[in-house]
C-alpha cells in the first residue's frame, strides 16, 4: 500500500520543507492512505460531534456500549500518534479520545444527546439549557484549539485512556498494542497555550511536567501550607490559651456566681470580701453552700475583678458626658464659662471610687 512521509514533502523538497520537517520530530514518520484518509475524515468534524468523529453518525440513537468500545479501538489505532505520522494525527486522536470519553460514561452521553454540548464544558451546558440562548451569538469551535476554553480538560489523558483500554495500566511498556514505546522520542503538546491547560506527553510512560511548571507547583504548595497555618493559628490561640491558663489556675474554671456589690439584696445575703480591696459582695447562700475553700478562694479573686471592670466601665461613660459637656460650652465663637464650670464640676462617682482603689482614669 503506498505510503507518504509525514510532512507532506516530496523527495525532492527544499531545505525550507526539510528544516520544517525536522522541528516538527516528523522525519522518517510514514502513514497509509486510511491512516491519512481516517485523520482527514476526523479534522472535518465538529469538536463535539462525537458521534461522527467515530462514525456512529448514523447509528446513534441505537448504538450500544459495546458499539461505541469497537469505533474507538478502531478510530484509536487508526490516529495514534506513535504509528500514524501524519502531522495531524495527534488532533485526530485526541479528538477520538476525547468523543469516547463522553459516549462510553452513561451520565454524559445523556446530557450530550439532550443538549447537544460538551458535557464537561460548563458554559456551552449552561448556554444549551437557557431558554433564551437562541438570541446569543455563539462562536464557532471549527477545530482544534480554538474556543476550547478548557476542552481537554478531563481527568484522564488521551494516552492513559488508550493504554488503559488496551490493558496496557499506567504507561506502555509492552502493555499496549504497539509493544514497548519507552524508548521512541518524547513529544510534548500544549493545547491553548493560557494558564490551566493540561500538557499532555505522547511517546513516554506517563504524562510529565515541564521543570519551569514543577517548581512553581512545589512553591505553591509550600505557600498553601503556610498560608493554611496562619489562617488556623488564630483558632488555635483561642483554643489553647485557655486549656494553659487553666493549668496555672488549679484546672477549673471561675464559678459563675451572680452577686451584688456594697449592700445585700435578697437573696443574696452571705456577705463575703475581695482579697485586694475588701470590698464587699453578697451572693445567694445556696449558690455556694457546697464550694470547699479553693473555690471560695476564687469566687473572692472573680469577684474583685468584676468589680474593677464594672467601675472602669462606669467610669468611661462618665468620662465621655463631661467630654460632651465641655464641647456644648465652647460653642462657635465664644466659651460659655458657666456652662464650662458646669461640665467641669460634672460628678464622676465610679471614677473618683477607681482612684481610690488605686486604678488611675483621667
Amino acid at each position: 500500500m503506498p505510503s507518504a512521509t509525514a510532512s507532506g514533502a516530496s523527495t525532492g523538497g527544499d531545505s525550507s520543507a526539510r528544516s520544517r520537517q525536522h522541528a516538527q520530530g516528523n522525519q522518517g514518520r510514514v502513514y497509509t492512505e486510511e491512516q491519512k484518509a481516517a485523520v482527514l475524515r476526523i479534522r472535518k468534524c465538529n469538536v463535539t460531534a462525537f458521534y461522527d468523529i467515530l462514525e456512529l453518525e448514523s447509528v446513534k440513537k441505537t448504538c450500544t456500549e459495546s458499539d461505541i468500545k469497537k469505533a474507538y479501538r478502531k478510530q484509536s489505532l487508526l490516529t495514534h500518534p506513535d504509528k500514524n505520522g501524519h502531522e495531524h494525527a495527534d488532533e485526530a486522536f485526541k479528538m477520538v479520545s476525547r468523543a469516547f470519553g463522553v459516549l462510553s460514561d452513561k451520565d454524559k452521553r445523556d446530557k450530550y444527546d439532550r443538549f447537544g454540548t460538551d458535557p464537561d464544558n460548563r458554559f456551552a451546558s449552561a448556554q444549551a439549557q437557557n431558554p433564551f440562548s437562541g438570541f446569543a451569538s455563539r462562536q464557532p469551535s471549527g477545530g482544534m484549539g480554538r474556543g476550547g476554553g478548557g476542552m481537554w480538560e478531563e481527568e484522564m489523558s488521551p494516552e492513559e485512556m488508550f493504554a488503559r483500554f488496551f490493558g496496557g495500566g499506567g504507561g506502555f511498556g509492552g502493555g499496549g498494542p504497539f509493544g514497548a514505546f519507552d524508548t521512541g522520542p518524547q513529544f510534548v503538546f500544549n493545547f491553548g497555550g493560557g494558564p490551566g491547560i493540561r500538557v499532555h506527553q505522547f511517546g513516554g510512560a506517563r504524562p510529565r511536567r515541564r521543570p519551569r511548571e514543577a517548581q512553581d507547583a512545589e512553591q505553591q504548595q509550600q505557600q498553601g501550607g503556610l498560608q493554611n497555618l496562619m489562617t488556623l493559628l488564630p483558632i488555635l490561640i483561642f483554643f489553647i490559651l485557655p486549656m494553659i491558663s487553666s493549668l496555672f489556675t488549679g484546672g477549673s474554671s471561675s464559678p459563675s456566681i451572680r452577686m451584688n456589690y456594697d449592700e445585700p439584696l435578697p437573696p443574696y445575703t452571705a456577705e463575703r470580701f475581695t482579697p485586694n480591696h475588701k470590698v464587699k459582695y453578697y451572693v445567694n447562700p445556696k449558690d455556694i453552700q457546697s464550694f470547699t475553700k479553693s473555690k471560695l478562694s476564687q469566687l473572692d479573686h472573680t469577684a474583685e475583678n468584676n468589680f474593677i471592670r464594672f467601675l472602669d466601665n462606669k467610669c468611661e461613660h462618665e468620662n465621655i458626658a463631661q467630654r460632651r459637656l465641655r464641647e456644648d460650652a465652647m460653642g462657635w465663637f465664644y466659651e460659655d464659662v458657666e456652662k464650662m464650670n458646669q461640665a467641669n464640676a460634672y460628678p464622676k462617682p465610679n471614677c473618683e471610687r477607681l482612684r481610690s482603689l488605686g486604678y488611675r482614669r483621667s
